[in-house]
């Protein structure tokens, strides 16, 4: 027999495993619904400038990008807010402002596999576009926590920061935007002196982006404080971001909501503006969803000034969380057995009828005896075995046995759905 096990990154989901992940998603969905957000799918494949547009040439590294028949050079998603963007540039500019869509979905990087990190996984997030004020920031951050409470996922924590300052600061000292996202990408790979060493600046404008990497887990009264560390600087729009950051903390505070703000921390993502945040649970030591502010992401792609923001959470990283966690699937499902063939129109208008009333039904296709599929189906979860026969044919009923208590009745047909109801509710 040839064998093929799936590429090296990937995974096969069967069963339980299967059915965590479409929870996961379908409580996702959920909630992004409740909260007046409208689901958006996009294709797997994009061209690949899409990406490195704003990411530059070093995401090819991380990606899987090829030549496709045509000629054109494309690459399997790595993230979906960029497809995002191109929808709404493309299709919905027209609508009222914000436009709040949400997304899941497969995403595909070529990165080194370890534990939480897949070649393909999956994402699910949403995108608020067209809205820049600290109640947008609000909104997202809210309906994160509201996932997350849903799926009993409340051992965590929001790590959050401003990119903006950073980006206030480059912009004062003439950085220019390729060359910030490279130092941003070496503060993310925790290489601060290479970041800073690459900054051509006088010794008081890096001493004071050195102080400012260095403030972790600071107080919200403190936040503010930070802007006046170093004395003579006066950057252009530096006090309104650290204003920001504060305001948004002083919210969560009201909300008690479990977060931190840490100065040194930047999403390794190129196109972020403004709030970033990061969650984290404890003992895990990668985080399980993240998002923030993309205020210039439209116009980069040709559009007009759109602000916006998201979120993407990871869905095998939040699964990992949920370890000790038991998610219980609420199917109860029921296998009916046809005694005869005669009884097949009887029994198959009861299976129409039970499926219509949404309950799961499996017919019984194993021809052995029925003091054998009893235990067969026991050992595979099914709730109740019907037993349809002539009997029952002719007096309109159906015998139910209970496979967990071992209790046998008979029911008129007619009073089937009720007891059912009741028994499953």
């Amino acid at each position: 027999m040839i064998s093929y096990e799936p590429l090296r990154g990937t995974k096969d989901y069967f069963g339980k495993e299967a059915y965590e992940i479409e929870y996961i998603i379908n409580s996702f969905i959920e909630v992004a619904e409740k909260a007046g957000y409208t689901e958006a799918i996009t294709p797997l494949i994009e061209q690949f400038e899409l990406f490195s547009l704003k990411g530059g040439e070093e995401l090819r590294k991380t990606m899987y990008v090829f030549m496709d028949k045509g000629g054109r050079e494309v690459a399997l998603r790595p993230e979906i807010t960029p497809s995002i963007v191109r929808l709404y540039l493309n299709s919905l500019q027209h609508f009222p402002k914000p436009m709040r869509l949400y997304y899941y979905g497969p995403v595909y990087r070529y990165d080194e596999p370890q534990y939480g990190r897949f070649r393909e996984f999956r994402q699910a997030g949403v995108e608020m576009l067209g809205d820049d004020s600290i109640l947008g920031d609000i909104d997202i951050i809210q309906l994160l926590l509201e996932f997350y409470k849903k799926i009993n996922l409340t051992n965590i924590r929001i790590k959050i920061n401003n990119i903006g300052i950073y980006r206030k600061i480059f912009k004062y000292i003439g950085v220019n935007d390729e060359e910030q996202e490279h130092i941003l990408h070496l503060i993310d790979k925790g290489k601060v002196d290479d970041a800073l060493y690459s900054i051509r600046a006088d010794s008081k404008i890096l001493e004071y982006i050195r102080l400012i990497l260095n403030y972790n887990d600071v107080d919200i009264n403190n936040v503010a404080n930070v802007y006046n560390e170093v004395e003579g600087i006066k950057i252009p729009g530096l006090q309104e971001e650290f204003d920001r950051l504060k305001d948004l903390a002083s919210i969560m505070n009201k909300m008690n909501v479990n977060y931190t703000i840490n100065l040194g921390f930047v999403r390794g993502l190129a196109y972020y503006t403004g709030i970033i945040f990061e969650v984290e649970k404890p003992n895990l030591p990668f985080s399980i969803a993240g998002g923030g502010r993309y205020d210039s992401l439209v116009e980069l792609y040709g559009g007009p000034y759109t602000p916006a923001i998201g979120f993407a959470i990871g869905i095998e990283r939040t699964l990992a969380a949920l370890t000790d966690k038991n998610i219980k699937s609420d199917i109860n499902k029921i296998v009916i057995i046809f005694l005869d063939r005669d009884v097949i129109p009887y029994g198959l208008n009861i299976v129409e009828e039970l499926r219509e009333n949404n309950f799961y039904v499996t017919i019984n296709t194993k021809d052995i005896s029925l003091t054998k599929l009893i235990p067969f189906y026991a050992e595979q979860g099914y709730k109740y075995l019907l037993i349809i026969g002539k009997k029952e044919q002719e007096n309109g009923s159906v015998t139910i046995k209970d496979l967990g208590g071992k209790a046998q009745q008979v029911i008129e047909r007619r009073e089937l759905i009720n007891f059912l109801k009741l028994t499953l509710s």
